[in-house]
């Protein structure tokens, strides 16, 4: 095997790995650094390639002072607890002041259902005394025109009794012949 096929070799060889890295989403890079930090580039490149994350790699190895993102200072906790006790004591006092708008307003409906009964009740009392009203209206109506026919049938019965008995007062035979019809009628 000659130079020239190693090269050519190795070119498909780290061509392949490329390709290979670039299905994990992970490209070459060129980085230049001082002899003394090699180690830890080195470190770093393995860990990340391993699927560490790096962040967590860098904390590792450069000794961050940020603190980790999974643990909680107990500050913390003790604020968390204290923020999930007062969110379960406002919740318990929502629930409850819901359950008095509840009523409250289960309350106001049956007041309204009641308020409608009784404007019912009250519009068929109005129905009734109207029908109450009319009815004496018209009996006394009635009452009245009974009062002005009986009127008039005692004018007309007193003229007819004026006309009688000056038709008995009448000499000869139309006398005698009204005498005898209207002695039925009236009495002598």
């Amino acid at each position: 095997m000659g130079i020239g096929d190693k090269r050519k070799s190795d070119a498909e060889r780290q061509e392949r790995r490329r390709q290979r890295l670039a299905v994990d989403g992970i490209k070459p890079m060129t980085v230049h650094f001082p002899d003394q930090d090699r180690s830890i580039v080195r470190d770093l490149s393995r860990r990340v390639l391993d699927g560490q994350s790096i962040r967590q790699v860098m904390r590792e190895l450069g000794g961050s002072n940020q603190p980790d993102g999974n643990v909680v200072p107990p500050e913390v906790l003790a604020e968390l607890d204290y923020v999930k006790a007062r969110l379960v004591a406002i919740e318990r006092e929502a629930a409850s002041q819901l359950a008095e708008i509840e009523e409250a307003e289960r309350q106001r409906r049956t007041l309204e259902a009641e308020r409608d009964v009784a404007r019912v009740a009250e519009a068929e009392e109005r129905a009734k005394v109207h029908t109450t009203a009319t009815e004496a209206q018209a009996a006394t109506r009635a009452a009245q025109e009974a009062k002005e026919r009986t009127t008039e049938a005692l004018q007309r019965a007193e003229k007819a009794e004026t006309a009688i008995r000056r038709a008995r007062s009448l000499p000869g035979v139309r006398g005698r012949l009204v005498r005898w019809l209207a002695g039925d009628v009236l009495p002598d």
